[in-house]
């Protein structure tokens, strides 16, 4: 069976794993990148972890054995390790035979021998004839037939054919840092209270503290670590769901102010969660997101022969997700479907993973829950219920649209859904918008 050459928008984890099982299936393919190939090379040192129903099918691909595997993308490798994770399984997994895997090394394996085109942002695609226009920011264009959206939570793609696709932006206030200590230094004050282990947690109440190693090398060993908590009601300054990308590096007072209020902290997490200390790192809000793209429009993109992998189709909020080993999953789902059935029928291949995608995100926003202590419920601040915060569109004329989401109990339970508003200044439209905010509500109850 001959194939079309398939053009992959993305050089991330999904992206790279379908080009890689393609390439060794002997189906062409051209993958797309925004980024420079040094920028791809030096991105990404940070740990993941991998569990064995993503990384084990990828293994024959490699042409690897899993302790060969281990050894080359740990976190820890240079010092002979293999990313052992903390004594604890996550919570509801019961899984304790994954591994710590630092990112930048595990792309690095994957990118050998694909064809890569860096510096290559996508900014529209055009459908005509059965064939698909692919315009980038640096001029070029491309036509082709088959795309696949492998472009992260921010997906070109996706806009392409689903322009109203909106994130769930979770109501949790997170914070990561970045340093770098001196081995000496690891040694002294870390390594006696991790017991070997690559990931510790250490939590207070509801605020949940991290620390995670993202390399070793023998001058340094590289630090990830995380404050989070639920936010406390829409004047809580540590949540800003509406905040830009570009604003995710301005941190508030407020956070060194919590801090400094949890007291002293039982090593090594006082060597860290030092507010002083922590002024001089790299520190990001992260936004806890996800999305799940509705089946109808993924079909609507399928008959059109563009597809949507890993993170552009269903991103997990990053505390509690299984993003990275969803997209190697994904990568490895689509090549063999490929390989199996063509291309003449994309849209069988959502069939196959719709549910499989849904409980994805449903299950990341629980454990989310249960890593601060709920038991699958989100409170706002009154006390009046567990809801969730979902923005369904940007700020229009002052007012941002809101939707408050009770949780649910169990996976069956309904949800309920109310329309609730907030005022951000002056509005000359407000009979309109709330027209449609009935019409939403009632779309969604």
């Amino acid at each position: 069976m001959s194939h079309p050459t398939v053009s992959i928008v993305g050089a991330g984890l999904s992206g790279l794993v379908l080009g890689r099982c393609l390439k060794q299936r002997g189906i062409p393919c051209i993958i797309f990148d925004r980024d420079t190939a040094a920028a791809a090379a030096s991105r990404y040192s940070y740990g993941i972890t991998l569990y064995p129903w993503a990384y084990r099918p990828l293994l024959r691909y490699l042409d690897l054995n899993e302790a060969s595997f281990q050894k080359t993308v740990a976190v820890d490798s240079y010092i002979g390790g293999v990313g052992r994770l903390s004594s604890h399984a996550r919570p509801g997994l019961g899984e304790v035979d994954g591994f710590r895997a630092n990112r930048r090394k595990l792309e690095k394996m994957l990118r050998e021998g694909l064809d890569i085109r860096w510096e290559h942002a996508l900014t529209e695609i055009n459908t005509e004839d059965g064939s698909n226009s692919m315009v980038f920011g640096n001029g070029q264009k491309l036509q082709t037939s088959i795309v696949v959206g492998a472009d992260g939570p921010h997906s070109q793609v996706r806009r392409a054919f689903t322009p109203n696709s909106n994130f769930t932006i979770l109501p949790y206030a997170v914070y990561n840092g970045k340093c770098r200590v001196d081995p000496k230094t690891f040694e002294d004050k870390f390594t006696p209270h991790m017991s070997g282990a690559n990931v510790i947690e250490h939590r207070i109440g509801q605020t949940l503290l991290q620390i995670t190693i993202a390399d070793r090398t023998e001058n340094a060993v590289s630090i990830s670590y995380t404050y989070s908590r639920p936010a406390r009601g829409l004047a809580d300054l540590g949540f800003t769901p509406e905040r830009s990308a570009a604003s995710a590096s301005r941190i508030p007072d407020q956070l060194f102010d919590e801090v400094r209020s949890l007291g002293v902290l039982e090593a090594p997490f006082g060597e860290v969660f030092d507010a002083e200390k922590m002024r001089t790192d790299r520190l990001l809000n992260w936004l806890m997101r996800s999305i799940s793209v509705d089946v109808t429009e993924l079909n609507t993109g399928a008959g059109r022969g563009i597809l949507l992998v890993g993170d552009a189709a269903h991103a997990t909020p990053i505390l509690g997700g299984d993003g990275a080993n969803a997209a190697i999953k994904d990568g490895i789902d689509l090549a063999e479907y490929i390989v199996q059935n063509g291309t003449s029928d994309l849209a069988e291949f959502y069939r196959t993973k719709e549910e499989a995608w849904r409980s994805c995100v449903r299950d990341g926003e629980d454990r989310l829950a249960k890593m601060h202590g709920q038991a699958g419920a989100i409170f706002d601040a009154s006390g009046e219920g567990p809801i969730l915060i979902v923005p369904i569109g940007s700020q229009l004329d002052g007012i941002e649209r809101v939707y408050e989401i009770s949780a649910r109990t169990t996976m069956e339970d309904p949800i309920h859904t109310r329309c609730v508003t907030r005022w951000t200044g002056s509005c000359s439209c407000w009979a309109a918008s709330s027209a449609y905010r009935m019409t939403r509500m009632e779309a969604a109850e």
